[in-house]
């Protein structure tokens, strides 16, 4: 049985980036126009009613996601501040005084990040795997002196990441932060908790998690194991096959590929253009164990098997 947080992280991901996603749209179209006071007034309520659901979940969600959502609500507000500041103004009006709104009308601000800090604040308080080009990693690669169970790895390009228990078996992760990668093979275990991808090309990531979200990705090949459906966002040429067996060591290890991916840039009837399960005969039967592979061997490794 799945624990109920992460049940519930889950649902709410996937309503709030629905809701997120469509208001968004509404907000960008009304760029095209010339919005009306009301028409501004309408898309600012539901802005306030999205961030008070985001309030509300606050400590029932991975707090890296938390950071992401607030700082999308952050750009929704700056749009309509800019769409606000766009209408002529009246030149001749009377104006009379208008009682304060309770604290309970108010709108919930949402905090803004510098954005040289937005993605540092994230992966500050995690341990960090990053800025490797070449090379066969394990846990041995990993930094940072806290005792964080949260990984981030970024800033990788022609690396093998080896994090399955028998190359690091003292190794214990409960989320997955990933971004910045290219022309990589990730060997990831099962974990308990959730998994996040940016910007990742042309890889290949074998990991087992409760939750997986993918954005701005292209061209990846991904070997999952998850009880729920993964999630993309403007991604292309992701193709999903199930967790090799012979990779797991975890007993909650699934091996099925009837997930259902749920892609928020195609949110329509037909299937998503966007992804597609791997073939069998595709799918690679020998994997890269070897952690004693050099640097034209770890190269000559994931040019082979990242050229689909």
């Amino acid at each position: 049985m799945s624990d109920p947080t992460w049940s519930f992280s889950q649902s709410f991901s996937a309503q709030f980036q629905a809701s997120r996603t469509e208001l968004e749209s509404r907000v960008e179209a009304s760029k095209s126009t010339q919005p009306t006071t009301d028409a501004l007034q309408a898309l600012s309520v539901e802005l306030a009613k999205l961030t008070k659901t985001l309030s509300d979940a606050t400590g029932s969600i991975p707090s890296y996601d938390q950071r992401q959502y607030e700082l999308q609500l952050k750009g929704l507000q700056t749009s309509l501040e800019q769409l606000r500041a766009s209408l002529p103004k009246t030149k001749f009006a009377f104006k009379r005084k208008i009682a304060p709104p309770t604290s309970s009308a108010a709108v919930p601000v949402v905090p803004e990040l510098p954005s040289s800090e937005r993605v540092s604040t994230a992966m500050s308080a995690n341990l960090t795997l990053s800025s490797y080009s070449m090379r066969y990693l394990t846990a041995a690669a990993i930094s940072n002196p806290s005792q964080a169970t949260d990984l981030a790895i970024s800033d990788l390009d022609k690396c093998i990441v080896n994090l399955l228990p028998d190359a690091s078996p003292t190794l214990k992760i409960s989320a997955l932060h990933i971004r910045n990668l290219t022309d990589s093979v990730l060997l990831l275990p099962v974990i308990e908790g959730s998994v996040l991808l940016h910007d990742v090309r042309r890889c290949i990531v074998v990991v087992g998690c409760h939750q997986f979200r993918m954005h701005t990705s292209t061209n990846v090949d991904v070997y999952l194991s998850i009880p729920s459906n993964p999630i993309i966002e403007h991604c292309s040429e992701i193709r999903f096959a199930s967790y090799p067996p012979a990779l797991s060591a975890s007993k909650d290890a699934t091996f099925s590929d009837e997930f259902s991916v749920q892609d928020f840039s195609h949110i329509k009837s037909t299937p998503s253009p966007n992804w597609t399960k791997l073939p069998p005969e595709d799918r690679i039967k020998a994997w890269p164990t070897d952690a004693s592979l050099s640097e034209t061997e770890v190269l000559a490794v994931v040019n082979g098997l990242v050229s689909h």
